[in-house]
């Protein structure tokens, strides 16, 4: 490419990089794999890995260039895929481990739970066979105390009755003793207000108070009334000179402050009335003569209030003494009373607390016996109901050890699978895998005797509802499937049949996914807004050349900013939403892409296969002929999907629950039933799975019954297909083979019996095909393709062998003429060495040329006749088939060979597959279709527009069909009359195209 820019050489400085070298590939594959925890035999496996990892990428290499000589497809090794390698075998390692250390986890531990179950089942019917006398014993004990602590309890209600008819009583009696008490205290109450008074108003007197009385030589009459009425009241006589001794006592005041008012003399009280009645006899108006005075006569007034008040007092003080005593007799005989009530009540208690002691001694024997009776009838449910899935999950756990080791491989081979083999179609997969596999059992690289990409990174219950959203059910268009969703890089599916954009289509269909096609010019707003959201995106008719700004979609260019995770489409930056998936399709048969292409996306060769065809016919096929059995099949695809999806779950919600118990899991009712729901849940679905099963064997029995036309009509397809190696114009879709391949079953003869019917719908397909695909055939290519139909059919049928079609179509190849026998003279040395080699390899012809160079005259009329297809064999091949016949023609008449290729397709099809007839529209034009047009393929000076006219005419279709030549200004008439034409369903005829 670099000659059409010569500037480029010119001015620039070229730098070529070679191909990695292997010690580089080994470098860098060792810097990644040195953190991997690998095991025991690390130090052989480390070093395995690494040059497996350069082995890989130089088996592919070369392969790609076999892929390329003897396929014509070209595909590009680039250190980008080995980087991807890497980066898938790390993580999806990581991932695997960790997805097959909980499941071993999960079974472990479901497994060690029913174990001790069973082990706890021996102990507990002991335990309770044990507990059942105790039980017995227990109960008796208790129902003596209780009924001892019943009779007691009542000995001791009619004891506390009594007391509280006694209590009542001496309350009563408290009451009023209490209520006498309180009258007393309030008549004394009354007086006590002037005797503190009195006393206060003594307190506050002073010694000159004193010497101020004692200091009258003649006292004034109230003070004189005062001192008299304190010397009545101290026992002395009523007058000044007694006055003045009295006052004259140091301990005067004292004397009266502790005066005896309670025994006061009833002589002084009386002699004291006079003073008290007295109008002057009162303190504010002794105050006005004297202060001393005034205190002296408030104590006088005091003492003779305070002795009025005694009097009324004192029989109630007496009264309630009496009271009072008797009082405390009936306590005392209370006390006695409520000291044997107590003890009465204590006798009680105790034995109510032997009793309650004895009750929940037994209330625990009861639990416990109850508590192993419930447990062994769980135990019974978790051991009964999982008992299969224990010995189940034991030799799973055995396996999955196994398995675990065997990652190292299987990952390791899965990723160099996704990484690199994408491209290559199922023969050439096969080949690298199997070489892979070898050398890894050389490098002692842990890998399972039976890999396959299905089987370890495959998901059964995926892969079902994968074929049920239309991906074909062969292996090859399974291991395409999981290319596409486990890949590091965005897939691109090499899809002329368009299998890959369906499935494609109808599994993104719940996600609202969006499709666009490669020239759309809202592709890049339609991803902004995919990106945004998370919706997926499928990109259709991609060309050779993908569009620069898909650049940052292609390489996943995500940055972080403030938080954001964002993306660059076109000229602004979107959040990026992990759920966003991206997918590409492409039409072309055999796109070449380079490397900047392939190093940006996973291709993925979706080109359907012999096996996956068969089965999409055989199910077009009994829809059409028992469309009640194809039904019924894709009814039961449906349920058993879901059946085994939800057995899958049902299995890890058992183990999950299992592994999240704690304690003893027996006690856990809600788990145990939650188990055992599960299980019988799980043994319904497995009972219907089962049945399913079964009813989906006897269908796929009874639909293989229509193998053999499905068998022919995928042959048919695919020699179809091989026709644009010869040229590129032949092109045919497979939905136009599955419409066509639909009308001939419609329209075959029927038969009651089914080997008859299957044998219409061949033989009348085969034609139907031949007739409608060698109509856009040149007329030289019409007899290859018979050829190619007649050897497929019989290939297939294992009429010719793989040896035999080898040396038909290559001859006898590289041959040591050496080990050959004596070439006789009348032998050429090519001629020889053919036949010679025929002989070898061919059962049939193993006398071939022993016969030929013994006898040379037998052979001489196919030598030298004009038809040699029809000439005499020696007698000793006169029986051969007409295959074997052909290649003896190959033998003895090369320059025949087309001929005999004709005379052999006769034989084995039939002239009609011979006989090249010149177009008829009354043929041709029922086979098209409103969506399917007559295209018109010209040579120079053809012109069929009369033979169309003609048929027109012939059809009274002339006045409604219209005629226009393209040419510049042209395009929007036409485009109208079609318009037009499709409402009014005239005909239209678009002439240089």
């Amino acid at each position: 490419r670099c000659r059409m820019f010569p500037s480029l050489i010119n001015c620039c400085t070229t730098d070529w990089y070679d191909k990695w070298p292997a010690e580089a590939l080994q470098s860098v594959s060792h810097q990644f794999f040195s953190p991997l925890e690998l095991g025991e035999h690390r130090d052989t496996i480390l070093p395995g890995l690494c040059d497996m990892a350069s082995a890989i990428h130089s088996s592919v290499g070369a392969m790609a260039e076999r892929f390329y000589a003897e396929q014509k497809r070209r595909f590009y090794v680039t250190p980008k895929s080995f980087l991807e390698l890497i980066a898938l075998y790390l993580g999806a390692l990581d991932e695997k481990r960790a997805e097959m250390d909980v499941g071993i986890s999960r079974l472990s531990i479901g497994t060690k739970k029913l174990n001790e179950t069973n082990e706890m089942v021996q102990n507990m019917q002991e335990e309770l066979a044990a507990l059942q006398p105790e039980l017995e014993k227990k109960s008796a004990e208790t129902n003596v105390l209780i009924e001892q602590v019943t009779k007691d309890s009542q000995a001791a209600a009619e004891k506390k009755a009594k007391v509280a008819v006694e209590e009542a009583a001496v309350k009563k009696t408290a009451e009023e003793v209490q209520a006498q008490a309180d009258e007393a205290q309030a008549d004394l109450d009354a007086a006590m207000p002037a005797l503190a008074a009195a006393v206060d108003a003594l307190k506050s007197l002073n010694k000159n108070d004193i010497t101020e009385i004692k200091g009258f030589k003649s006292p004034p009459p109230l003070v004189m009334k005062v001192m008299e009425a304190v010397c009545i009241l101290l026992g002395a006589k009523p007058d000044w000179d007694s006055a003045k001794k009295v006052l004259g006592d140091t301990q005067f005041l004292q004397k009266l402050m502790d005066y005896d008012k309670d025994n006061i003399a009833p002589a002084a009280i009386k002699k004291i009335l006079a003073y008290y009645d007295d109008p002057e006899f009162q303190p504010e108006v002794v105050a006005k003569v004297s202060k001393a005075a005034t205190s002296l006569c408030m104590w006088v007034r005091a003492m003779k209030v305070y002795d009025e008040v005694a009097k009324v007092v004192e029989p109630k003080r007496q009264a309630l003494a009496s009271s009072t005593a008797m009082l405390e007799a009936e306590k005392a005989k209370l006390k006695k009373v409520q000291d044997e009530l107590s003890a009465v009540i204590a006798n009680v208690e105790q034995l109510q607390k032997t009793c309650d002691e004895a009750v929940a001694e037994k209330q625990r024997l009861e639990e416990a016996a109850d508590t192993t009776s419930k447990r062994l009838v769980r135990a019974g449910k978790l051991t009964g109901g999982l008992a299969d899935e224990g010995v189940r999950w034991t030799a799973t756990v055995g396996e999955l050890n196994i398995e675990r080791v065997n990652l190292i491989g299987n990952v390791f081979l899965s990723a160099a699978f996704i990484a690199y083999l994408g491209f290559f179609t199922a023969p050439y997969r096969k080949l690298l895998v199997d070489d892979w596999i070898e050398q890894c059992r050389e490098m002692q690289i842990p890998t399972s005797d039976s890999y396959s990409l299905v089987r370890s990174m495959g998901e059964p219950v995926k892969i079902r509802e994968w074929n049920i959203w239309g991906l074909p059910v062969d292996e090859y268009s399974t291991e395409n499937g999981i290319l596409a969703t486990k890949g590091k890089r965005w897939p691109l599916a090499i899809d002329p049949q368009g299998q890959a954009n369906k499935w494609i289509r109808a599994m993104e269909q719940r996600n609202s996914s969006r499709s666009v096609k490669g020239n759309d010019a809202t592709i890049l707003r339609t991803l902004e807004n995919a990106i945004r959201m998370g919706t997926p995106v499928v990109l259709e008719d991609v060309g050779e050349e993908l569009d620069p700004s898909l650049e940052p979609v292609l390489q996943k260019q995500i940055f972080k900013q403030g938080g954001r995770s964002l993306i660059r489409v076109g000229d602004s930056d979107v959040d990026y939403n992990e759920a966003f998936r991206f997918y590409m399709t492409t039409k072309l048969p055999n796109p070449h892409y380079l490397p900047e292409v392939c190093i940006k996306v996973t291709l993925i060769n979706f080109t359907v296969t012999l096996e996956g065809l068969e089965d999409q016919l055989l199910g077009l096929v009994v829809r059409e002929e028992r469309p009640d059995l194809e039904r019924t099949k894709n009814d039961l695809v449906v349920s058993l999907a879901a059946d085994k999806k939800q057995l899958q779950e049902l299995e890890d919600k058992i183990l999950r629950l299992l592994s999240a118990s704690e304690g003893n899991i027996l006690d856990d009712e809600v788990l145990i039933d939650t188990l055992s729901d599960s299980k019988v849940t799980s043994g319904v679905i497995q009972g219907r799975v089962k049945e399913a099963e079964e009813t989906e064997a006897q269908i796929n029995e009874t639909r293989l019954g229509y193998k053999p036309a499905a068998t022919r009509g995928s042959i048919l397809y695919f020699t179809i297909a091989d026709l644009g190696n010869i040229g590129e114009m032949y092109q045919f879709s497979l939905d136009y083979f599955n419409e066509l391949f639909l009308v001939c079953i419609q329209k075959s003869d029927k038969s009651p019996e089914l080997d008859a019917r299957l044998s219409n719908i061949m033989e009348y397909a085969s034609l139907t095909i031949y007739n409608n695909v060698s109509r856009g055939l040149f007329g030289e290519h019409k007899i290859t393709f018979s050829f190619m139909m007649a050897t497929a059919i019989m290939r297939q049928r294992g009429d010719i062998s793989d040896v035999e079609w080898a040396l038909f179509l290559m001859g006898a190849g590289i041959v040591d003429e050496a080990t050959l026998p004596a070439r006789p003279a009348h032998a050429e040395p090519d001629q020889w060495t053919l036949i010679c080699t025929i002989s070898q390899r061919v059962e049939a012809l193993h006398e071939f040329a022993r016969s030929y160079g013994a006898s040379p005259a037998e052979w001489q009329a196919l030598t030298d006749a004009e038809q040699p297809w029809g000439a005499l064999l020696p007698a000793t091949f006169a029986g051969l088939s007409s295959w074997h016949r052909l290649l003896v023609m190959k033998c003895f008449r090369p320059e025949k060979l087309i001929e005999c290729v004709g005379e052999f397709i006769a034989v084995e099809m039939g002239r009609a597959y011979i006989e090249q007839l010149p177009l008829d529209l009354h043929v041709v034009f029922p086979d098209a279709q409103p969506h399917t047009p007559l295209v018109f393929v010209l040579s120079a000076g053809a012109d069929p527009m009369s033979t169309i006219i003609r048929y027109a005419t012939d059809v009274d279709y002339l006045k409604r069909m219209h005629a226009i030549s393209l040419g510049q200004g042209q395009g929007p008439i036409a485009a109208q009359l079609i318009k037009d034409a499709c409402a009014s369903g005239d005909w239209i005829v678009l002439q240089n195209c």
